[in-house]
């Protein structure tokens, strides 16, 4: 797909996909080959090699299933069924190794919540995808954005930065176009955009509250989101290293577990990544960068004071680096962390939502607001929509809207869309 769009991004595979340092000091690497990947864990667990054959046969199901109708529109009913469970019960009806099932949910803190409130239909669907071809993008993942940007532009599309979309304008019960706080500083104009469709993948609550203006929705419209979840937000850490040893970072980077209990270790732990790993040129010479990923579950409304909140993460976590690496410390240049107030200024995600409404079996899929809005030309896309968080969930929601706008522009003579983010806002 990429290659049809004439992306021309260079891609460094990664094999193993991931590694899990488990409470006991237990370390498995996850291959890049699916197969590969069913034989190390009937190796490590030859006791259980039969649940494994019975749950893999079970998740495959709901990823091939979920993506026949998220993506084709075809609903056989095996969804319906198994939509309500979650990966907890799941993997503990399947399972009764503990080490085995901390390893199969290790990841789900990704998905932006616990496993017993993550859809295991999401949880398979986003799985299976890292089979399919990891890849990292050469010069960090800026380069594949300014790729996918070059490109648009080629091809007769704008892209406005740091600018602040107002209002979505609407006349009649349609979407008409935007209005935008456009220039730099003390120059910046409102400027008015029509076009015949308006997508957005902005933040939902954002664009019902601030861009169109609840006294223009129905209530029984807004009732169904007032009752959803958010993720949780993701704390971020990025280090500029110097002088370390590579190895080290090799041996460390991965999911860090420090406990048993499958929904505690989702917060209690963290992820340690070293993209200087797959690509140095990211880095000076003898520099490393290492991110830290680490989901939160904070009363955001209750902080009063995010500078020492932020402050008491990043402390933790450095302690935690320090404890894997001695001598980590000693070697920062630059550290800088996002708290959950951060997330929310630079994307406008409501609480620092790490991957929009959260994953669970009662907000996945057709259960999440459609990506038709609720008014005609009104399109949404993203983590805020069906069917759900992540990439893969992400990429579906594009494609149907992109393939709704199509239809029907295939009948009329129109202008071409606008495509609004809330998270353009002041740089």
């Amino acid at each position: 797909m990429l290659r049809d769009l004439g992306i021309a991004t260079e891609w460094i595979k990664m094999d193993p996909v991931d590694h899990f340092h488990l409470p006991d000091g237990y370390r498995f690497e996850v291959p890049a080959d699916f197969d590969r990947y069913i034989a190390k864990l009937k190796t490590e667990f030859p006791h259980e090699a039969k649940a494994l054959d019975e749950f893999f046969a079970f998740a495959r199901n709901a990823y091939l299933y979920g993506l026949l109708y998220h993506v084709r529109g075809q609903d056989t009913g095996w969804l319906a069924e198994h939509s309500g469970l979650n990966l907890k019960e799941t993997l503990e009806k399947y399972f009764g190794d503990h080490r085995l099932r901390l390893l199969l949910c290790a990841d789900c803190a990704h998905w932006g919540s616990r496993p017993d409130r993550t859809a295991f239909v999401a949880d398979s669907m986003l799985r299976f995808a890292y089979f399919l071809g990891n890849y990292y993008p050469k010069g960090g993942s800026q380069a594949f954005s300014d790729e996918l940007g070059r490109r648009l532009e080629e091809r007769g599309g704008h892209i406005l930065m740091s600018s602040e979309v107002t209002r979505i304008l609407t006349r009649n019960g349609a979407a008409t176009g935007v209005e935008i706080m456009a220039g730099p500083g003390r120059l910046k104009r409102m400027v008015r955009v029509h076009a015949n469709a308006v997508v957005s993948n902005a933040d939902l609550r954002s664009t019902i509250d601030k861009l169109i203006g609840r006294d223009q929705l129905n209530p029984d419209y807004l009732r169904p989101i007032e009752e959803l979840r958010p993720s949780m937000p993701c704390f971020i850490t990025h280090i500029g290293l110097k002088d370390i040893d590579t190895a080290v970072l090799r041996s460390a980077a991965g999911y860090h577990l420090p406990q048993w209990d499958l929904n505690e270790v989702v917060t209690s732990g963290f992820k340690m990544f070293v993209p200087t790993l797959f690509a140095p040129e990211m880095a000076p010479p003898g520099g490393h960068i290492v991110v830290v990923q680490k989901l939160t579950d904070v009363d955001y409304d209750k902080i009063a004071d995010w500078p020492a909140h932020k402050a008491a993460v990043e402390r933790d976590i450095l302690c935690n680096l320090e404890r894997l690496m001695p001598g980590f410390q000693e070697k920062i240049v630059v550290c800088l962390s996002a708290s959950a107030l951060t997330s929310w200024r630079y994307t406008r995600n409501y609480k620092g939502a790490m991957l929009g409404w959260e994953m669970s079996p009662e907000q996945f899929g057709k259960r999440r607001p459609g990506i038709c809005g609720p008014m005609r030309n009104l399109y949404f896309t993203g983590h805020w929509t069906q069917p759900g968080g992540g990439i893969t969930m992400v990429v579906i929601s594009a494609m149907r809207v992109a393939a709704a706008i199509r239809a029907g522009f295939e009948t009329r003579d129109v202008a071409g869309p606008v495509y609004t983010n809330a998270s353009a806002v002041e740089s």
